[in-house]
Formats: structure tokens, C-alpha cells, sequence
């Protein structure tokens, strides 16, 4: 089921009316108005999507945790895979910083399942930091999380909430689990993206490196990083 009200990071009777609500928000305007915090002018392609995912043991996952879901490309994804596998009982946590983006998604995914008669995965789209993903993990009663994605523009994040954040993604996943992100292919002329590869390299056993998704905009590689 979706969890709409508080999930989306609003007080239930502060929700807002989903007539207030922009159904989707453009990349470009919300870069525009904070590059740092959105990091992108175009949305995800599904082929990148389906990087993002390809190998993934979603039958066995129970907490999914997504840092910068956007306008919902890697979440609908997810879902879909959730469902196909037969897996409904999982639940997908989505931490999205740009208040309009999180309302826009909540809104979204909950008229989707308001349409939707078959078993859905719980669904929760916070209005959060991924910085909060202990804290969050802690208020729910979860130990861990199985798998976590991210849609975060790290080359533009300041190097220590990079790596802090990073540092809590690993501390979130139990031994053997994976956190998988992407970078633009354009992006490794950043020093940023340097500096990501050397914190996930400290932190994490092994990290692999897909080859380019051409068909996204800009191209764009899968990083799996294993516990």
C-alpha cells in the first residue's frame, strides 16, 4: 500500500491538497533554482533504471531504502520489479530533499494505487535527508536496510556530507548487501566524482563499475558497491 499524510513528510492534516500539488516538477527549473540540491536538468532514462537494478535479488529484499527519488524513475522501477517477483511484503523508504519533488511523487505513486487492485509494496516518500537514514531506519523498528539506491548528483555535494552520507549508507547495510548510484560519464571531470570513488572505495568491499548507459541524458555508469 501507499502511506500517504505523514510518508510524504507532512503532518496529516497539513497534507497538502492535491490541487496545490505540481504532478511534475521540471528538472530544469528545480536545478535552476538549486543546482546543489537537485543536481540534474533531466530526469533518469528507464534504461539507466534498468541498470540500476539488473542482477538485484529483489525477491529477497524487505527494506528498500532511495536517496533523491525525483520525479520517481528508479522508485516505479523498483516497484515494478517488487511486484513481478511476487515480493509485496517489501517495504521502499524514498528521502527526497526538494519539498516539491517528495509532494509531486507522493502524490503520483498514491493516485497509481488508488487505480491499482492488485498487492502493492509499502510505500513511504519523506520529504528527508539522507543524512537522517539511521534515524529514519531507527524510528521504523529496522535493523538495517537490504538495498539502497541513490539518485544524489555527488561531484556537487561538499566533500563531508558526501562522505558522511556515504558513511551512514554503509553502516546501513548488513554484510553482503549492495548500495548502487550512478555517475554522468561527463561528471568524472568533476573532482567530486574522484573523491566519491575514493570514499566508497574505503568503505566498501568491492565496487564495480557498469559499462555507460548511452541511451540517458548524459550518459551515465552503474556503481555497485558491496558490503
Amino acid at each position: 500500500m501507499f502511506r500517504s499524510g505523514p510518508g510524504v513528510g507532512y503532518p496529516v492534516d497539513l497534507a497538502p491538497e492535491p490541487a496545490d500539488i505540481p504532478r511534475r516538477p521540471s528538472f530544469l527549473r528545480e536545478f535552476l533554482a538549486n543546482p546543489i540540491a537537485t543536481a540534474a536538468i533531466a530526469p533518469s532514462s528507464p534504461h539507466l533504471a534498468a541498470a540500476m537494478l539488473r542482477g538485484v535479488d529483489i525477491a529477497s529484499l524487505r527494506t528498500i531504502v532511495e536517496f533523491g527519488p525525483g520525479t520517481g524513475i528508479f522508485t516505479r522501477a523498483v516497484l515494478q520489479a517488487l511486484r513481478a517477483a511476487g515480493n509485496t511484503g517489501a517495504t521502499v523508504i524514498a528521502l527526497e530533499l526538494n519539498q516539491r519533488m517528495a509532494a509531486a511523487l507522493a502524490a503520483d505513486l498514491e493516485a497509481g494505487a488508488n487505480n491499482a487492485d492488485d498487492p502493492a509494496p509499502r510505500v513511504e516518500i519523506l520529504n528527508a535527508n539522507a543524512l537522517d537514514i539511521d534515524r529514519i531506519l531507527a524510528e521504523r523498528g529496522l535493523p538495517h536496510a537490504d538495498f539502497i539506491l541513490s539518485g544524489l548528483g555527488w561531484p556537487s555535494i561538499p566533500a563531508k556530507v558526501r562522505d558522511a552520507i556515504l558513511e551512514k549508507t554503509a553502516a546501513a547495510l548488513p554484510q553482503g548487501r549492495q548500495f548502487r548510484t550512478f555517475g554522468y560519464h561527463i561528471g568524472l571531470t568533476l573532482p567530486g566524482a574522484w573523491g566519491f570513488r575514493r570514499t566508497v572505495r574505503r568503505l566498501f568491499s568491492r565496487v564495480e563499475i557498469s559499462p555507460v548507459v548511452w541511451r540517458n541524458i548524459p550518459p551515465a555508469f552503474v556503481y555497485t558497491c558491496t558490503t
